[in-house]
């Protein structure tokens, strides 16, 4: 048992170590890429070692706070491609503004790493802040065209920085390759082959540490080639081929070497759009990578955590020097299958860039220009491939279209303005979306949802024509101006429809989840054309505040509008039936024997039946039974109401129905021979006739037609109830 352990632990710290190296050179290869992306200014670029060196120092101090901070235990950390390819852009124009401002030299470049620093500092804050307020969340509402956009056109600065770094020639003026020298097109045409190699290997041979090999072998390849056309050290930096690297010391010092004057500080403000743009390539990137990580190995993280901890290594990468440096997807992954929980793949690195680091100026002037830029330039065209071609088979038209369109207004009018129109379009896009979605979760008519009211059928004959003329429409979702216009269009063109009247109007909005101010105005609009129409309007839960805005903006007392708000559809139902039947007279009393003739279809049968019924009379209130006693008794309502009121639920009491004249009570119950399941409670005064068990099996033994004639009438009531319920569902499904 003991050799299997020792067997197996040092096999996973064999595979750990594997991976660990590639991971560690991958690091390398890319902290040296992207420091020099961010000194692409022709002004930075003989103060280049203090970009790469601020890259080595993002690289050891972001990839150890993660690896031991992040809830991603394989998470590895580094300087990230799309925040680079904005900061390099941003350096550009900072470089040229305090040049024109008289500053140069050494002093330029450390005002650059300045600003540097404190772009870095604030975006460590805004990252903490959205973690530890829990609001990191919302970064997910972003849409993913308008993060491709970002992504996109940082790619595509990605690819002129690459061929700004290995021919000194700005792509973004095209007139500039009127001069191009053929050393600049030899350059330019070995960087290119050299990123296309780079893009063979990654893509075809699957050994992580197939591509770190395969750039220091082009960089001990380009050494042999100059050794061989007899090209020293000194005349390759001369003409561009390796890193020319000027100055005493090439590590920032932000403690003692910070220039906080008033012309930096003028040039921090001037570009403070800039850094906004930066701080949310950030946030995206992070965002980004982090549901990439999700998906890849199926797992929910915290988001919020992880923004805070990048909080933590962001801010102490700048005060050392570095800048903002991001968990990896790539590396992580390769990260992703390690035994051990010590961290070999960040110490390895650490180790790995802190031995460059160590070395210095000396072995970042031996780097070949045209190998760093090939690197960036492999990248740059993964990520501008990824997000402007391989999307238009995944996204559809209009997103892929946005993104094309954020992306180009980026590189043509900076990342400030392609932020602005990227949250226009992104929110015209989602307005345009939900539009499309219908707030209506369902549309009745009143002939298949009715009131928990059961009453006469002459009553219910006469509702059966009228409730036709009722719809209701239970809401859903949030209303906002277009759902809501598309919403109040609907209803229009109801009312406006003669061959199908509508005279009253129910609208739920028990699933509705808010209201902004321009759908309250559309919902002023419908009151007004329900007016118009000669149509009332009734709503369900419409919450207080929202009552009081359309009451002010109706100009109508808010008592008024509360008194047509409602607990339930059924209620809303029950009053515009009452306000029906208010408009036509019923037989009132004395005719509950009528009725009983009317269903037995035999004068005869009903006055003997009719005969031995027993009269009562309730008030108000009044229990006449109770849920639990036996059901000895059928109840023939005569004159009232009798409310059905369960107590199921304890401490709360539940209306199930309501039953008015000349309907029949506890029939179920008494055939079952059940217990009562519900209490039944008069409301106001109560006329009931009442047939007892004693009396019907009197009738039954002495085979009298009265039973015949009321076991068809429980029958003919049940199956008129059972045809409403299965056209209620009927209604419901469709």
């Amino acid at each position: 048992m003991g050799v299997f352990s020792v067997s197996f632990i040092s096999k996973a710290a064999r595979s750990d170590f594997g991976s660990g190296i590639a991971i560690a050179l991958l690091s390398l290869t890319y902290a040296l890429s992207y420091g020099a992306l961010l000194f692409t200014s022709p002004l930075l670029i003989p103060y280049i070692g203090y970009a790469i060196s601020a890259a080595l120092i993002t690289t050891v101090v972001t990839g150890l706070a993660i690896a031991y901070l992040s809830g991603i235990k394989f998470s590895i950390a580094g300087p990230d491609s799309n925040s680079v390819a904005v900061m390099a852009s941003l350096f550009v124009l900072v470089a040229q503004s305090l040049n024109d401002s008289g500053l140069g030299g050494e002093t330029l470049a450390l005002a650059t790493l300045t600003i540097m620093m404190v772009i870095t500092l604030l975006t460590a804050l805004t990252m903490f802040l959205l973690g530890y307020f829990q609001i990191g969340n919302f970064i997910r509402f972003v849409p993913i065209s308008v993060a491709g956009g970002f992504l996109a056109a940082a790619g595509c600065l990605m690819v002129s920085g690459a061929i700004l770094l290995a021919t000194g020639i700005d792509p973004m003026n095209p007139s500039n390759f009127e001069a191009l020298t053929d050393l600049q097109m030899i350059k330019l045409l070995t960087v290119c082959g050299l990123a296309v190699i780079y893009w063979y290997v990654s893509t075809y041979i699957k050994n992580s540490l197939a591509l770190p090999i395969t750039i220091f072998a082009s960089i001990f390849i380009i050494h042999g080639i100059f050794a061989l056309q007899g090209i020293s050290i000194a005349e390759a930096q001369k003409l561009g081929l390796l890193l020319e690297v000027s100055g005493d010391t090439k590590l920032f010092i932000p403690a003692t070497q910070s220039v906080f004057d008033t012309l930096t500080l003028a040039t921090f403000i001037e570009f403070l759009p800039e850094t906004i743009a930066v701080i949310v390539v950030v946030g995206l990137a992070i965002l980004l990578i982090i549901a990439g990580i999700e998906l890849e190995r199926n797992f929910d993280s915290d988001l919020n955590h992880e923004l805070k901890i990048h909080g933590y290594a962001i801010g102490l990468s700048g005060i050392l020097g570095g800048f903002a440096g991001l968990v990896s997807l790539s590396r992580s992954l390769l990260n992703v299958e390690k035994k051990s929980r010590f961290p070999i793949a960040a110490v390895l690195t650490t180790i790995l860039c802190g031995g460059v680091f160590m070395v210095g100026a000396d072995a970042i002037a031996l780097l070949p220009q045209i190998s760093l830029a090939a690197m960036v330039l492999f990248l740059g065209t993964q990520i501008a491939f990824r997000w402007m071609i391989t999307t238009f088979n995944t996204l559809d038209r209009l997103e892929y279209m946005m993104i094309l369109v954020i992306a180009g207004t980026t590189l043509y009018a900076g990342f400030i303005f392609g932020l602005g129109l990227g949250v226009v379009a992104g929110c015209i896009l989602f307005a345009a979306r939900a539009s499309i979605i219908s707030i209506v979760r369902s549309q009745l008519s009143g002939e298949a949802y009715r009131s928990r009211v059961v009453r006469s059928p002459d009553e219910e004959a006469y509702l059966d024509g009228a409730h036709k003329t009722i719809r209701i429409y239970e809401l859903q979702g949030f209303l906002f101006f277009g759902t809501a216009h598309n919403f109040y269009t609907l209803i229009k063109e109801q009312l406006e429809d003669t061959d199908d009247e509508v005279r009253h109007l129910i609208l739920s909005f028990r699933h509705v989840s808010g209201i902004d101010a321009s759908a309250e105005q559309i919902l002023q609009k419908i009151f007004y054309a329900a007016d118009k129409h000669n149509c009332s309007v009734s709503t369900i839960e419409l919450p207080k505040r929202d009552q009081i805005r359309v009451a002010r903006l109706l100009h109508r007392s808010p008592a008024l509008i509360a008194d047509q708000n409602y607990a339930a559809i059924y209620d809303a139902m029950e009053a515009i039936e009452e306000s029906m039947l208010r408009e036509r007279a019923f037989d009132a009393v004395g005719s509950l024997q009528r009725w009983l003739e009317l269903r037995f279809d035999d004068n005869q049968t009903a006055a003997n039946l009719f005969s031995i019924l027993q009269p009562e009379e309730y008030v108000d209130g009044q229990v006449i039974c109770h849920q639990g006693e036996d059901a000895d008794e059928i109840y023939f309502l005569d004159r009232g109401r009798v409310d059905v009121v369960s107590h199921d639920m304890p401490g709360q009491a539940f209306r199930i129905y309501s039953y008015m004249r000349h309907t029949m009570l506890g029939e179920m119950g008494f055939v079952r021979r059940e217990t009562r399941s519900a209490d039944l409670i008069a409301r106001g005064t109560t006329v009931i006739y009442t047939l007892s068990r004693e009396t019907y099996e009197k009738l039954e033994k002495a085979r009298d037609p009265s039973v015949d004639a009321l076991l068809h009438l429980i029958s003919v009531t049940l199956s008129d109830r059972i045809i409403s319920a299965n056209r209620t569902i009927g209604e419901l499904q469709s």
